[in-house]
């Protein structure tokens, strides 16, 4: 097997600065984790966020609690495969500072968190994660609920015929 040399190493000049105060715009593309290329400048000194596909659609203020000044990669663990080897590549190949998981409350999402532990185990770094999980109860809500630290998401149903 051969070692994938990280080219930007010592590209000290890069400033992870550059990403804060962006708006949602993702700071490069793809973000998809498994089209991401394993070495990359932008990867330099980050600050990972790895997403459930459908997290940052499910929680509005998505953005502004989780990706700001981040690196997003999202991926989906039911249907994307080799998450915590191609995860693991990333960790090793360049000098990312943290990775935050978020995740959704399905079960579908159950083992996202299992794969980046893993993928931080393989390449052999300390490199700190943490965990955030978007919950969906989907029951009514006054308007003016707000919403908890936990980032809990609530969906608001319409009151219709049908619903009654």
């Amino acid at each position: 097997m051969s070692v994938i040399e990280n080219p930007w190493k010592n590209f000290d000049d890069f400033d992870p600065a550059f990403f804060a105060g962006r708006d949602s715009e993702p700071p490069q593309w793809p973000i998809k984790l498994w089209k991401v290329p394993v070495t990359s400048p932008y990867f330099h000194k980050a600050h990972l966020l790895v997403a459930a596909d459908c997290s940052a659609f499910s929680y509005v203020n998505f953005h502004a609690a989780y990706a700001a000044g981040k690196v997003p990669l999202i991926c989906c663990p039911a249907t994307d495969f080799d998450i915590t080897s191609r995860l693991g590549d990333i960790l090793k190949h360049n000098d990312v500072r943290s990775v935050t998981v978020v995740q959704m409350e399905s079960p579908c999402c159950r083992d996202l968190k299992e794969y980046v532990r893993q993928a931080v185990v393989y390449s052999h770094l300390p490199v700190p994660v943490q965990i955030a999980t978007v919950f969906i109860p989907g029951e009514d809500l006054e308007e003016d609920e707000e919403f908890t630290a936990r980032a809990t998401v609530r969906l608001h149903r319409e009151k219709s015929g049908a619903d009654k």
